[in-house]
């Protein structure tokens, strides 16, 4: 075990490209400050997308699930303009739904401003589970949870 000690004179280091080990040390020391209380998790990423006939990515979902959390994450959903009202991110948002029910997720979340996909989530089935306001460039950050069709709080300890 490290002994805390004073410092008499630290080194802020600002670098604008850090290199995946300062990454990695961070986040280590994260997840091991976090275990007494999350566990030992893993986030598993994927993406989900669509191509057109020219082989061009036109809409897509980047995201996680953590297994142990039962949870889901939308990072990035993204439709091009050329191609919104066609129902694709529907069909994208049904096929994350089917996903993370096969990885066992109980639950989906995804964060939208307010001028993106507020109504969109809302007629997709998720509820509105909080709001930053006036977060980014003056707009509100809203935060949108899905509690998939199985979900049941005793089987998962909620």
């Amino acid at each position: 075990m490290i002994k805390k000690q004073n410092i008499q004179s630290i080194d802020i280091i600002l670098d604008e490209e850090p290199p995946n080990e300062i990454k990695a040390i961070l986040q280590r020391g994260l997840r091991d400050y976090n275990h007494p209380f999350l566990g030992t998790y893993e986030l598993k990423r994927f993406a989900v997308y669509i191509k057109n006939q020219t082989s061009e990515v036109i809409a897509g979902i980047y995201g996680f699930t953590i297994a142990k959390h039962k949870t889901l994450r939308l990072e990035f959903v993204w439709v091009h303009e050329d191609y919104r009202g066609l129902g694709l991110g529907a069909q994208l948002l049904s096929y994350i739904d089917k996903y993370a029910v096969s990885k066992g997720c109980c639950f989906i979340q995804v964060s939208t401003f307010e001028f993106q996909g507020k109504g969109f989530y809302k007629k997709m089935g998720y509820q509105e589970i909080g709001t930053i306001p006036k977060w980014f460039c003056d707009k509100d950050e809203i935060f949108f949870l899905k509690k998939l069709a199985f979900w049941d709080p005793a089987r998962i300890g909620v």
